[in-house]
């Protein structure tokens, strides 16, 4: 990573990773931008996010680590991690900063004055979120949240949001699968049921409960499937080797997901990437589920109860039918979502080149890119008329003609409510944007 772009406003990106998440998640950033920035990864000790990194060769520098469950440790390893990162990035200085929510990052990036960018999907971690977005310059954000909810955690301005449809895994779009099966490296014959265990550090996370663990024991003794643990700690690969299950010791160039007939587990993130990838995958989640955990409920099986948990999975196993219906379902749904990788690289482009912005702010919109602005402007969240004017930069008699004509078409629809009248996209609306981006993608990218 060693070529610098010339011009332009950015010429090294800070990359800072704290989860395995974000070492997968970000490493096709890294790799589609290579040639044309130089990095700077930063990745704290946590989870196997090493061996991740290296499994899928990117440089990188060990900075700080995280800090458990006690709060204390918590405040006492953020200071450190500060204290780490600071003489690293003043030396590197970087043009812009990509991570997820990592407050420590974004906490020096701000005080650098380095503009950062960072992902939302989790409103549980209120106290994380409201130390990182109001300090961020740039938050991508799915759109089952409304700008409330965003507001509520920490985000303030609406100009700094970019929404995408889906779930944040849905970067697996663009993957292609190029690792060899690792199940195979470790004599598993299939079917393979990949297993991922609660994410015991998360602030979140209750006391333990043996759902999946009971869940796994009734599938092993049916002897109809292998089963695979990647545990996240010593403990919990203590408590699945003693059951007799194999684990997976090593990262994989490609999430593990991709080579399993079935994924199950607590994992929210694992679960996210399986329906993405078309994979059958069951939920055993039982502590407060976010609201990306409810979307993704409302496609993957779902149970607290071990006993239905594992019939769950054994009909995967052993009926076809069910299997491929699963998987018809999923690439459906996914079909119209939108991959937030790519988004950010577009908006890294976009950012970096003047010539680029000037050609856009001279030419003259046609009828077809105003009219998809003002659905565009309302495909998040319900607007008043003044907002959608300035979203979509139309004067209020162009307007008032415009939403009449997409309200008739069916692409936008208004309610009337005591505040005023509010207009938001339909699902028909919201697919004619997808199209004409796909459209567009295809012949000008």
């Amino acid at each position: 990573m060693n070529r610098t772009k010339e011009g332009g406003k950015i010429r090294k990106i800070w990359v800072a990773m704290g989860t395995p998440f974000q070492a997968n998640f970000f490493a096709p950033l890294i790799r589609s931008l290579q040639n044309e920035y130089d990095f700077v990864v930063t990745a704290r000790d946590h989870d196997r996010i090493t061996s991740i990194l290296k499994a899928k060769g990117i440089d990188y520098v060990m900075v700080g680590s995280h800090g458990g469950r006690s709060l204390s440790n918590k405040l006492e390893v953020y200071a450190k991690n500060i204290q780490q990162l600071l003489p690293i990035i003043e030396k590197e200085k970087p043009d812009l900063l990509l991570t997820e929510r990592w407050p420590e990052a974004v906490r020096v990036a701000f005080g650098l004055n380095i503009p950062s960018w960072g992902i939302f999907y989790d409103e549980r971690e209120k106290h994380v979120n409201q130390m990182v977005f109001p300090l961020t310059n740039k938050v991508f954000s799915p759109r089952f949240y409304s700008f409330q909810e965003l507001y509520q955690n920490g985000v303030s301005d609406p100009e700094k949001v970019v929404w995408f449809n889906g779930f944040h895994t849905c970067y697996l779009k663009s993957e292609h699968i190029v690792g060899s099966n690792p199940y195979e490296a470790i004599k598993v014959k299939p079917p393979v049921v990949f297993v991922r265990p609660e994410p015991e550090f998360a602030s979140f996370f209750p006391s333990h409960q043996p759902v999946l663990e009971n869940a796994v024991g009734t599938i092993m003794r049916s002897g109809k499937a292998n089963v695979v643990v990647l545990p996240r700690s010593d403990e919990q690969k203590r408590v699945y080797t003693r059951m007799g299950a194999t684990i997976l010791q090593d990262s994989v160039t490609d999430s593990p997901v991709s080579h399993a007939d079935v994924t199950l587990g607590s994992a929210e993130t694992m679960l996210m990437e399986a329906l993405v990838l078309g994979k059958p995958a069951v939920s055993s989640i039982y502590w407060e589920l976010s609201k990306p955990v409810l979307e993704l409920h409302r496609y993957v099986k779902h149970s607290t109860d071990p006993r239905t948990i594992s019939e769950y999975v054994m009909r995967y196993i052993e009926d076809d039918d069910e299997r491929r219906a699963y998987q018809e379902r999923s690439s459906l749904v996914v079909r119209s979502m939108d991959d937030p990788v790519q988004m950010m690289i577009s908006e890294i482009r976009r950012m970096d080149s003047d010539t680029e912005q000037e050609s856009l702010a001279s030419r003259r919109r046609s009828q077809l890119e105003i009219n998809l602005d003002v659905i565009n402007a309302v495909a998040a969240r319900p607007l008043r008329p003044t907002h959608i004017m300035k979203a979509a930069n139309v004067s209020y008699n162009e307007l008032k003609k415009m939403v009449e004509t997409l309200e008739r078409r069916g692409l936008i629809n208004s309610q009337t409510t005591y505040d005023g009248k509010f207009y938001q996209a339909t699902a028909a609306g919201l697919k004619l944007l997808d199209d004409y981006k796909g459209f567009r993608d295809r012949v000008f990218d």
